[in-house]
């Protein structure tokens, strides 16, 4: 004798549906309502990185400078040298300098004394020169690359010296830690360096003298 077994059934699977409320219009709108709030939260997220960006962009700023002086601010007495500055706020690495002198770009410093000075190729010493180019400057720091020594000229070479000062122009390279470089030319408006993508080989760099 044989007994037929019955198979038993597979429990049942509960699936959860969005239950519409019965009312279309409302439907709608909540459906709505949730595409809204994802678009916002999506577009406050990218405002925030945004403004991170800016943020770090700002702590890193640098803004260079090069400027001459004739007169020593503690004591005014006369004291030619030029120098280069970093007024931002973050790091700069200088990557290039350029010195004109009257429109001319200027090998080192001993070609622009000889040329101040009209000395027919005799070499007049009597400077202490730094060597700028690769150098990172901090926030606010400044170095002299080109100072003077008045003992080793006669008065009136360094009044010749100190009025060819205000003549001088000048081209600067930098970058930021971000890479964010920039021009500064005190031949063009030098309260806006130009934006670059990368600092251009000058054609006439300012290096020290052979």
């Amino acid at each position: 004798m044989s007994v037929e077994m019955t198979p038993t059934p597979a429990p049942e699977v509960e699936h959860h549906h969005h239950h519409p409320t019965g009312r279309g219009w409302l439907d709608i709108t909540l459906a709505v309502s949730a595409v809204f709030i994802s678009l916002m939260s999506l577009f406050l997220a990218i405002q925030h990185g945004r403004v991170m960006e800016r943020m770090v962009e700002a702590s890193t700023w640098a803004s260079v400078t090069v400027n001459f002086s004739n007169a020593d601010p503690t004591s005014f007495a006369p004291h030619n040298r030029l120098t280069v500055m970093n007024k931002g706020v973050g790091p700069a690495k200088v990557e290039d300098l350029e010195v004109f002198y009257q429109g001319v770009p200027q090998p080192g410093p001993q070609a622009l004394v000889n040329s101040i000075l009209k000395s027919g190729g005799k070499d007049i010493h009597g400077y202490i020169k730094s060597y700028v180019q690769g150098v990172v400057l901090s926030a606010k720091e400044e170095v002299n690359f080109l100072d003077f020594n008045v003992s080793s000229y006669s008065p009136e070479q360094y009044s010749a010296i100190s009025q060819a000062m205000s003549r001088l122009e000048f081209r600067a390279c930098y970058c930021s830690v971000l890479d964010q470089c920039a021009v500064f030319d005190s031949r063009k408006d030098a309260r806006h360096p130009e934006t670059v993508k990368a600092c251009p080989a000058p054609e006439t760099p300012f290096e020290e003298d052979k």
